[in-house]
């Protein structure tokens, strides 16, 4: 029933838009992904390898509303990196259910010349923004947490402005709800605020180079972990038809009453033409530091993505891809990983 809820509110509003503006684009791609993947718990565990397979399907629903306004809708399913079927963690040999279908994006707002703002829930590009992978999952901090979990979107408001030489955007996305109550006597049962993410960045070009320092700060209730966030994302121009990027960036959880913490990570990234195709590749290197009684724990990542994108028509693609893993604790953890796929995907 909710996946015919959904649906069924989906072509409503297709259908709406469709019959009131003249400027709506339907668009979407079909992904498939032949994964084989290997886990090694070093001396703390065994070995696990498995082959399994990733689908994805979506459909996006773009309207121009007219005098600056626009809506999207992204629908899909709501799983792991928005992959369905099976999330390769738990296989068992029986028919897989059929996916339910969720809205990924829905959202709306104004887009003028130097300044816009808009609402719901919109993307944000964790993938471009290492930041926002060790703010929201700095137990994970690596291996593009946001991306998988969060499918590259938050639930708030978001706004921008052309301000100087560059663009300044602000954000402020819901991560909890809270509530004031009373009983029937008027004592006070609970009083939380509701829980958000701030996020400012401010990108910008020099000569060609591309910088962008962001923030983030989140809004907590007592005994939850409120992370601050900071660092730059920089970017060169091409040279030999090759670009370069590096991400800096920290993190520190000081609220009273949690697992104190700090936290760091350097992207190297490169991108360019080789041959036919494009080749996309970046190092990660990230540390924890908990900060127990009993003294400091440190955990350390590192992290390789690797790809090779190569267009076989405009609208069909194929990207062998590799993505390699390492977490380690001194004394208590040494866990690796290495993903080797081939992802298919068909825009239409």
């Amino acid at each position: 029933m909710k996946k015919l809820f959904s649906i069924m509110t989906a072509l409503l509003v297709i259908g709406f838009w469709a019959n009131t503006s003249a400027q709506v684009k339907i668009s979407g791609d079909l992904q498939v992904r032949p994964r084989y993947d290997m886990k090694d718990y070093g001396d703390y565990g065994g070995k696990k390898n498995d082959m399994y397979y990733m689908l994805r399907a979506r459909i996006n629903v773009n309207a121009n509303i007219g005098d600056g306004w626009y809506g999207k809708i992204q629908l899909g399913h709501f799983n792991y990196a928005g992959y369905t079927f099976t999330n390769g963690l738990e296989m068992t040999k029986q028919f897989l259910p059929n996916p339910t279908v969720n809205f990924n994006l829905a959202c709306f707002g104004y887009k003028g010349e130097n300044f816009g703002i808009g609402g719901g829930i919109y993307p944000i590009n964790g993938i471009a923004d290492p930041m926002l992978d060790i703010h929201y999952y700095p137990n994970k901090m690596v291996d593009i947490p946001f991306a998988i979990y969060n499918l590259n979107n938050v639930v708030g408001f978001q706004g921008w402005v052309n301000l100087g030489p560059g663009k300044l955007h602000a954000s402020a996305s819901l991560i909890g709800n809270g509530w004031y109550e009373e009983d029937a006597a008027g004592k006070v049962v609970n009083d939380t605020h509701d829980s958000y993410v701030l996020g400012f960045d401010y990108a910008m070009k020099v000569a060609g180079f591309k910088i962008q320092p962001v923030f983030y700060y989140s809004m907590e209730n007592d005994s939850v972990s409120a992370p601050v966030t900071y660092g730059v994302n920089f970017a060169t121009p091409k040279f030999a038809g090759f670009g370069f990027g590096v991400s800096a960036g920290m993190t520190s959880n000081n609220a009273a009453g949690t697992l104190e913490y700090s936290g760091m990570l350097l992207r190297f990234k490169v991108t360019g033409k080789v041959g036919p195709g494009t080749v996309i590749a970046w190092y990660d290197y990230a540390k924890r530091t908990d900060k127990y009684s009993s003294g400091d724990v440190d955990e350390n990542y590192g992290y390789i993505w690797a790809a090779y994108k190569y267009n076989l028509t405009k609208k069909v693609l194929v990207m062998p891809r590799v993505r390699i893993l390492s977490d380690k604790i001194d004394n208590a953890k040494d866990f690796s990983r290495t993903k080797a796929e081939i992802l298919f995907i068909a825009k239409f």
